[in-house]
């Protein structure tokens, strides 16, 4: 793979169009498209590989001698495969790894994750963290990585100061990549979870305020300024509460302490100002799925998908919004993997295609 250099972005480097492509980025670009193969399906031989990729089989072995050589791919006999036992080829889990950071007004949470999704190690943080306590932080897990970490990946909620020309400071040579949380989530999804949905994805967190992550086209949209997915500030009308002010974190609290019955209401009210943003996301990009996660209990948010799900079916009766809406689900991971997203960031900058 093409070793990465040090970034610190919120949004992707520029794609390269098909002139004067070098035989190396061809090369770069198989064995990518190679190990996001064995990721999706398993352990394949040169035959499977061959079929997928539309190369030969002895191009197939010029690339799986490279990720092995690269320590990323295991060679092994199939078992079970009657008197012909071909030679097979699965993903190293512990072939590669990479840190990730998430950054809260109230903490943050670091991991160091293995290339078959298996967190190593972990560290939490208080509010707010020290760059000392930082900087401890990412060198005992840049010691306990059993390979030198491809890179760091940084997820930032909203309303968190950082600095991150500091934060790159302290991991050296190390590529630093940073995002918005709802971005993390999306490669959580992408990487470990839902996959990539014909139609693209859509992921919406709920905390103290309420925003989207889109991956729409085989690409995450940011939107100018990065500014896509911010339906928080969504109303109704100029004398209605915005999205944040009804959903949000604080106004569940406040139900929650009331008892039941304000609780019942506020779902009420929560899932009909979610659901007029995800028909107006649907309307426009037509996803494959919406997930929606974030710091309420699962069972608020199942309540909450639920009841959106039956003010659909009300509407259905009298008004079609947009012709495709698709089911609202909860994320596959808890909270949405925000942390998990953000270690997933250098696996996707670096040895894997930019769409999978």
């Amino acid at each position: 793979m093409k070793t990465g250099r040090r970034l610190s972005r919120t949004r992707a480097a520029p794609e390269r169009d098909g002139t004067g492509i070098s035989p190396g980025d061809i090369a770069d670009h198989n064995g990518r498209t190679a190990l996001a193969l064995l990721r999706a399906h398993g352990a394949m031989t040169r035959q499977e590989l061959s079929a997928h990729l539309g190369l030969t089989e002895p191009a197939v072995t010029g690339i799986m001698k490279r990720l092995l050589a690269d320590g990323l791919v295991l060679e092994r006999k199939r078992v079970d495969a009657g008197r012909y036992t071909p030679a097979e080829f699965a993903l190293r889990p512990d072939g590669a790894h990479a840190l990730g950071l998430s950054l809260r007004p109230d903490g943050a949470e670091l991991i160091l994750l293995g290339l078959g999704g298996e967190i190593v190690a972990a560290r939490s943080l208080p509010t707010p963290p020290s760059q000392d306590a930082l900087a401890e932080a990412l060198e005992a897990l840049t010691t306990e990585s059993p390979t030198p970490p491809l890179g760091l990946g940084v997820a930032l909620a909203p309303g968190c100061a950082v600095d991150l020309p500091v934060i790159a400071g302290m991991i050296g040579d190390m590529p630093l990549f940073s995002m918005p949380d709802t971005e993390a989530v999306v490669n959580a999804e992408r990487l470990f979870g839902l996959g990539e949905p014909e139609g693209g994805l859509v992921v919406v967190l709920i905390d103290e305020t309420v925003r989207a992550g889109l991956f729409i086209g085989g690409k995450v949209f940011r939107g100018m300024h990065g500014r896509a997915g911010q339906i928080g500030a969504m109303r109704p009308g100029r004398n209605h509460a915005s999205l944040n002010e009804v959903a949000g974190l604080a106004a569940y609290r406040q139900a929650e302490a009331e008892g039941e019955a304000a609780l019942e209401a506020w779902i009420g009210r929560a899932a009909g100002r979610l659901l007029d943003a995800v028909v107006a996301i649907s309307g426009f990009v037509s996803p494959g799925a919406v997930l929606v996660g974030g710091a309420l209990p699962d069972y608020v948010i199942d309540r909450l998908i639920d009841q959106a799900a039956r003010d659909r079916e009300k509407q259905e009766a009298y008004f079609v919004a947009a012709s495709w809406i698709p089911p609202i689900r909860r994320t596959t991971r808890d909270g949405g993997g925000v942390t998990l997203g953000a270690a997933g960031a250098p696996f996707i900058e670096r040895l894997l295609p930019k769409t999978m």
